[in-house]
C-alpha cells in the first residue's frame, strides 16, 4: 500500500512539474509573441519615418539637380559670349546669370531619423539588407557634403572677386541690412564696356568654367545618390508587403 501511495504521488508530483513546466513555456511564448509584436511595430514606425526622411531628400536631389540645370545652361551663353563675340543675350542677362551662379543654395538634407535610429541602437530592427543600402547610402552624403565643403572653401576667394565685379555684393546686402545703404567702390563697379571687356579676358572664361565644372561635377553625385535612395525605398517597399 504504501509503494502504491508513493507511486501515486511520484505521478502526482511529476504531473505537477509538467503543467509548471508547460505554464511557465506559455508564459515565454506569450512574453516573445508580445515582445515581436511591440518590435514590429517599432520597426514599421521605424520604417515610415526613414521613408519620409528619403523621399523628402530626393525631393530636395531633384530640385538641386534641376536647379544646377538651369543654372548651367545659362552659364554656358556666358562662356559662350566670352570665347565668342556674337550673342543674343542681352548684357544685362548674362551679368544675371553669373549673379546667379554667385547665389546659389548650400544643400539642405535631412538626416535626423536615421541618424537617431543609429545611435539608439533601434537600426538592428532593420533588416540586414536595409541597414547596408542605408550604410552605403549615407557614406555617399558624407562624401557629397565633404565634396561641397571642399569645393566651397576652394571657390571662396573667386567668389568674393566676381560678387564685386558684378556689383551682386548689394544684392546680399539689402537682404542683411535693409535700413543701410552700400555703395560700391567706382573703380572695381564695371560700366558696361568694361564689363564686357571683363567677360572677355581668358583668366574670367577659366573662372566661371571652373564653377560650370563644379555644378557638372556636383549633379553626378546626385544622380547617384538618387539611384542610393531609389534603391533603398525599393527594399523597403518589398519587405512592407
Amino acid at each position: 500500500m504504501e509503494n502504491s501511495k508513493s507511486a501515486r504521488y511520484f505521478k502526482y508530483a511529476i504531473g505537477e512539474i509538467i503543467l509548471v513546466v508547460i505554464g511557465i513555456l506559455i508564459a515565454l511564448w506569450i512574453n516573445n509573441l508580445n515582445i515581436n509584436n511591440e518590435q514590429n511595430k517599432e520597426r514599421l514606425a521605424l520604417t515610415a519615418n526613414i521613408k519620409q526622411e528619403l523621399n523628402e531628400n530626393l525631393n530636395q536631389f531633384n530640385y538641386r539637380i534641376k536647379r544646377l540645370d538651369d543654372v548651367n545652361k545659362n552659364l554656358i551663353k556666358v562662356l559662350n559670349f566670352s570665347a565668342t563675340s556674337s550673342t543674343n543675350e542681352p548684357l544685362d542677362s548674362l551679368k544675371s546669370y553669373v549673379t546667379n551662379v554667385l547665389i546659389i543654395e548650400v544643400p539642405k538634407l535631412n538626416n535626423s531619423r536615421i541618424s537617431g535610429a543609429k545611435s539608439s541602437g533601434k537600426f538592428s530592427l532593420l533588416s540586414e539588407k536595409m541597414t547596408t543600402s542605408l550604410t552605403d547610402y549615407e557614406t555617399y552624403v558624407t562624401n557629397y557634403l565633404r565634396f561641397i565643403d571642399i569645393t566651397n572653401s576652394y571657390f571662396d576667394e573667386d567668389w568674393s572677386h566676381l560678387i564685386i565685379r558684378f556689383n551682386s555684393l548689394e544684392n546680399f546686402h539689402n537682404v542683411s541690412y535693409p535700413e543701410t545703404n552700400l555703395l560700391g567702390h567706382p573703380e572695381l563697379v564695371l560700366n558696361e564696356q568694361a564689363l564686357i571687356d571683363y567677360l572677355k579676358e581668358p583668366e574670367t572664361y577659366q573662372l566661371l568654367h571652373k564653377y560650370y565644372t563644379k555644378f557638372m561635377i556636383e549633379k553626378a553625385w546626385l544622380k547617384e545618390l538618387k539611384c542610393r535612395i531609389e534603391s533603398t525605398l525599393e527594399i523597403i517597399k518589398k519587405e512592407s508587403l
